[in-house]
């Protein structure tokens, strides 16, 4: 059993609450004074601040890249969007210009989308390609575009 000068004892061994701290919030957006704080709170805030900059210019030169980008992509389906209308109504009344088509459209496709800038074939699928392209009647804008997409 305890005795009631036990707990008279143990009050007296606990400590008492620590003082208050009272700390100010700093509003970024608002009311930023530097001579509030020591130099310390000054030199974080400065790298936030620098952090925020950099962050907003990394942002915008990402945007500016997709922009670029998509332009690139609405210019290169421009180009190729008539020529591959007349390939694909011909390749329903022609057997080889529909291997062909078959064969060039996925490239193309990447092309467009700007993960390929040329296709590298060999000399067989570059002579198929362009024979059959002969056969059509395209311009030579169109047949250019052609060239510069497949390589040998």
């Amino acid at each position: 059993m305890t005795d009631f000068n036990d707990y008279e004892n143990i009050e007296q061994e606990i400590r008492p609450p620590d003082n208050p701290v009272r700390e100010r919030l700093i509003d970024y957006k608002y009311n930023y004074n530097y001579n509030d704080f020591n130099n310390h709170y000054d030199y974080d805030n400065i790298e936030l601040e620098m952090a925020i900059n950099e962050s907003i210019k990394e942002q915008e030169e990402q945007e500016k890249k997709q922009l670029e980008i998509l332009e690139k992509t609405r210019t290169r389906i421009d180009a190729f969007k008539d020529v591959l209308f007349k390939i694909k109504k011909i390749s329903m009344l022609d057997n080889k210009i529909l291997k062909m088509y078959n064969i060039i459209e996925p490239i193309i496709d990447s092309y467009c989308e700007c993960k390929i800038d040329f296709y590298e074939c060999d000399n067989i699928m570059y002579n198929e390609i362009f024979g059959s392209l002969k056969t059509i009647r395209i311009s030579e804008t169109e047949l250019e575009l052609f060239k510069k997409l497949f390589i040998i």
